[in-house]
């Protein structure tokens, strides 16, 4: 997908995030706090254009399963696009990631989950749902990473999680938060 596409999305669909693709740098470290011997099952909030998810998979073991979760539609025509049978895509809000896992597949906990959403879009109530539902969804010692622009959520994250890691991304453009919630 051009960036020319990412930044027409950005303008036109309110729950897109960001007009340019996610740089390797935050991706870099994003995916430094992933130990990819051990994680089994991975979620990714709002995958985009599937920059990340392309790399989660390149790491992935052959037995770790991908689920991503994604509203808009242009993104998930190019998530289609991408030819690995780890890589389970679903058309919803992040919100019902666990309801959905829990119904659907009969997956009650996960590993990582890996968000990239704009929580700085959600009202306040939106964005403690979808962290602690998130944190219920992870197993005993699981990790939420996501990068945002800023310290929005924080303390909502520092809150509900056991220990909370952050890193800045200053080489990207605009700077980026990463944030590490374990529990």
């Amino acid at each position: 997908m051009t960036e020319k596409i990412l930044i027409r999305e950005f303008i036109k669909d309110k729950k897109v995030g960001a007009a340019f693709s996610t740089s390797k740098h935050v991706i870099k470290k994003m995916l430094g706090n992933i130990d990819f011997d051990k994680a089994n099952l991975l979620v990714e909030y709002g995958p985009g254009n599937g920059v990340i998810t392309t790399h989660l998979l390149e790491r992935m073991h052959e037995n770790a399963v991908l689920f991503v979760f994604e509203t808009n539609e242009l993104f998930i025509k190019e998530l289609l696009n991408i030819k690995d049978e780890r890589l389970v895509i679903v058309n919803a809000d992040a919100e019902y990631a666990r309801t959905i896992l829990k119904n659907r597949y009969k997956i009650n906990k996960v590993d990582y989950v890996i968000s990239t959403i704009p929580f700085t879009f959600f009202d306040r109530m939106k964005r403690k749902r979808v962290i602690a539902k998130t944190y219920n969804l992870l197993n005993e010692n699981g990790k939420f990473i996501t990068y945002q622009y800023t310290w929005l959520i924080y303390q909502l994250i520092k809150q509900k999680f056991h220990q909370t890691r952050v890193i800045a991304a200053i080489l990207n453009i605009p700077p980026a938060i990463i944030f590490t919630g374990i529990k």
